[in-house]
């Protein structure tokens, strides 16, 4: 009976203990902008969305970290280096941040990969029929 009295009692005291905000200050916001639709945008590591993001987005106050790159493909040697892709930026607590994202170069870049990525293909494929005709004039 007592414990029915504690439960009720800890149910009905939950909302005065219970965390109201989800910030403790005021968050600071990004407005992320690009100039191709479709790009996957880092904040801190961790994917927030593809451009174009409509709503800005909340953060703590400080530094962050907005990149395209997923951190699972740095270059291991640049990796507390600044390239071209990393931005670091300071938000301070109820202040907007527009960040723009120039990725015209991560097209042109993603369109020489797959032309070599067809390449390499090409050349496979080729080093494959060699491989079966040196193979069929031995067993002959």
């Amino acid at each position: 009976m007592l414990n029915k009295w504690l439960i009720i009692l800890l149910i009905r005291l939950n909302p005065l203990i219970a965390q109201m905000d989800v910030f403790e200050e005021k968050p600071g916001f990004f407005i992320i902008n690009s100039d191709t639709n479709g790009v996957p945008i880092y904040i801190d590591g961790a994917l927030i969305g593809h451009s174009p993001l409509d709503k800005p987005i909340p953060v703590l106050a400080g530094i962050h970290q907005i990149t395209y790159h997923p951190p699972s493909i740095r270059d291991p040697f640049l990796q507390y280096g600044q390239t071209e892709a990393l931005k670091q930026i300071y938000v301070m607590s109820g202040d907007t941040v527009i960040v723009r994202l120039d990725t015209y170069l991560l097209a042109q870049r993603l369109s020489q990969i797959k032309r070599e990525y067809h390449y390499t293909n090409y050349i496979g494929i080729a080093m494959s029929f060699l491989l079966f005709w040196q193979l069929w004039i031995i067993a002959n």
